[in-house]
């Protein structure tokens, strides 16, 4: 099956009223062996599976000798979803011609269907032996391998694919795709490197070697590759908005607006770069312009997790934080597994008093990012807000238990052991505290100076400063 261009398009269309004006009068006019596979063609494009069936079946008629009818019915037949129909039809055009490369293929698609990969594979390789577009049947395999996870067979076959026809878009973007879920992006470099050096034009090669600088976080190479991108074609609008993500990263965020903004004027409005412009003003502290860009972009569409936290940090910033609540609480409906959302959500609870819907929030995120440093904290010291203090002293002992490095939470503990007048543990567990990380004692004080009035507690700090 194939697509048609401009001017076929009219050819074609006074073929089909002519075949149409045959069945509606039910006569019996000539089509050509060509004029019928485009007919044919054209059903199946539109998705017009009965009208592709009837229309291979008369031509099969008058045609018998040619096989190329056989193989379309069993296409539409495969696509229909009669999958016993198509493969009895091919047994049929293996009889007649048993080296037909097209059969292999239709067989390879329609076991590929029914999830039976390795015979898809074998097929697809029968294929090979007699086909004009040998780079198109290892994509085939290649997707084969990939429905197995096995992406690096997936590569192997992709690179065959690529050295065929080095210029084949459909192999760069399914190899860069095997690249990342293989865990290979420093091969994928290597490989776009030399691939550009003999083709130096190779625009999604380019574009390809940003996306992975941009995933291993070489910013400034991923640039300079989107760069190259644009200067092959000044038009290539995901150019731009990978190369101003790649700037955000960067926090060069003016002239990550620039590109936003160019990208805007390369292609109709997308709700993910205006929502990446409301983000870079709010970064710049614009915060009405932020605004307004996320506000567009929850128009172009509201499912979008990030744009409502957007719009809730800025209602936020703007002192309207009781309108923020329901801004975070829509993302986190949408992104309810989110941990930064959901801490974000905790943050805005405690701002407003709402303890302990702050402690579900947090005890979310600590189920889901234990490692977060900053979260058990939070989730301790809301339980202290609460007077709960042997909660709080529960939280940052299970908090140590996961971190312990982080000396921070010890020396929380020390603050909570002693309004709860647990000073011999107090004094035990601060000693430890300031053999670990004697110059964030700082901390420990700061959380409540009070502490400055106990004189055994500065006597003990003193006594282990160096």
């Amino acid at each position: 099956m194939r697509d048609f261009d401009g001017n076929e398009d009219k050819e074609v269309e006074l073929l089909v009223e002519r075949f149409e004006e045959m069945l509606k009068s039910n006569d019996q006019y000539y089509f050509d062996v060509e004029e019928y596979e485009d007919i044919i063609d054209f059903y199946f494009i539109g998705n017009n599976f009965d009208k592709a069936l009837q229309a291979a079946k008369i031509a099969a008629k008058q045609h018998p000798e040619t096989v190329g009818f056989v193989l379309r019915k069993a296409q539409i037949y495969a696509f229909s979803g009669d999958v016993k129909k198509a493969l009895d039809l091919l047994k049929k055009v293996e009889n007649m011609e048993p080296g037909d490369s097209n059969m292999f293929l239709i067989k390879g698609s329609i076991y590929s269907q029914l999830k039976k990969y390795e015979r898809a594979i074998e097929e697809f390789t029968k294929a090979i032996k007699e086909a004009e577009e040998l780079d198109d049947i290892y994509i085939s395999i290649s997707f084969e391998y990939e429905n197995l996870g096995n992406f690096d067979k997936a590569i192997e076959y992709l690179k065959k694919a690529i050295s065929i026809n080095p210029m084949n878009e459909a192999a760069l973007y399914e190899i860069a795709f095997c690249f990342e879920h293989a865990d290979k992006l420093q091969e994928s470099i290597e490989f776009y490197e030399t691939l550009i050096e003999k083709t130096p034009y190779n625009i999604v090669a380019w574009y390809n070697l940003g996306i992975a600088y941009n995933l291993l976080e070489l910013f400034e190479k991923s640039i300079d590759a989107f760069d190259y991108t644009i200067a092959i074609d000044e038009t290539f609008a995901s150019a731009y908005f990978n190369k101003g993500n790649s700037l955000i990263c960067l926090e060069r965020y003016k002239e990550a607006i620039e590109v936003f903004e160019e990208t805007l004027s390369l292609e109709p409005s997308d709700a993910y770069t205006l929502y990446y412009l409301g983000e870079c003003h709010e970064k710049l502290k614009n915060l009405e312009i932020a605004f307004d860009f996320y506000k567009k972009a929850q128009d172009l569409d509201s499912s979008i997790p990030d744009v409502w936290i957007g719009l809730g940090s800025v209602l936020d910033d703007l002192g309207k934080t009781e309108e923020s609540l329901k801004h975070m609480q829509k993302a986190v409906e949408l992104d309810p597994a989110n941990p930064e959302f959901l801490y974000m959500l905790g943050d805005i609870q405690m701002k407003l008093e709402m303890f302990d819907e702050a402690i579900v929030s947090y005890e979310k995120v600590s189920e889901t990012d234990s490692l977060n440093d900053e979260i058990w904290l939070d989730l301790s010291n809301t339980y202290k807000r609460l007077g709960r203090l042997d909660e709080a002293i529960e939280v940052i002992r299970k908090g140590i238990g996961v971190q312990p490095e982080n000396e921070s939470l010890v020396y929380r503990l020390v603050n909570y052991l002693l309004i709860n007048k647990k000073e011999k543990d107090a004094y035990t567990t601060l000693e430890s505290a300031l053999q670990q990380n004697y110059i964030i004692h700082k901390e420990f004080l700061d959380y409540d100076p009070s502490i400055l009035q106990n004189q055994q507690i500065m006597d003990l700090i003193e006594l282990y400063k160096k």
